[in-house]
């Protein structure tokens, strides 16, 4: 995203900060012409994002959304000043063949991944600067 337009958010950690960053990205992304498919998807993707850092994230204080438009594709950078955590790492749960065998959770980032051209997380900076950085791109089509 470094030429391209780009709305940068700084939120703190709390549940309305899903909704502020899904707001905001939304407004952003509507003078580039947007499908409407492709907007629904930058929608689950982001709030899956955020809304996994508010269950899962340690010692998160500031959420930090950026978003970027350029030839046809959508960017999408969550980053947090919290411990390491990468939530790529973990394997998708097994399939299931009936609710009973169901497992309750683990289903949003295999989701994300689904959903995106492209998904990888970055541990960046170093020390008390260190942030985790989830990087996505959504093909607008």
């Amino acid at each position: 995203m470094d030429e391209a337009p780009k709305l940068v958010a700084r939120l703190a950690n709390g549940p309305a900060a899903i909704q502020q960053s899904r707001l905001a990205v939304v407004r952003f992304l509507q003078p580039f012409g947007i499908f409407a498919r492709t907007m629904n998807r930058v929608e689950v993707v982001l709030e899956e994002l955020v809304s996994n850092l508010m269950r899962h994230g340690k010692d998160v204080n500031v959420v930090t959304v950026a978003a970027g438009y350029r030839g046809g594709m959508v960017d999408l950078i969550v980053e947090d000043d919290g411990a390491a955590f990468d939530p790529f790492a973990h394997p998708e749960p097994e399939p299931f063949t009936n609710l009973a065998d169901a497992q309750l959770g683990g289903l949003g980032i295999p989701l994300v991944r689904r959903l995106t051209s492209s998904a990888r997380y970055d541990r960046v900076g170093s020390g008390s600067e260190a942030r985790n950085r989830v990087s996505v791109r959504i093909k607008n089509g």
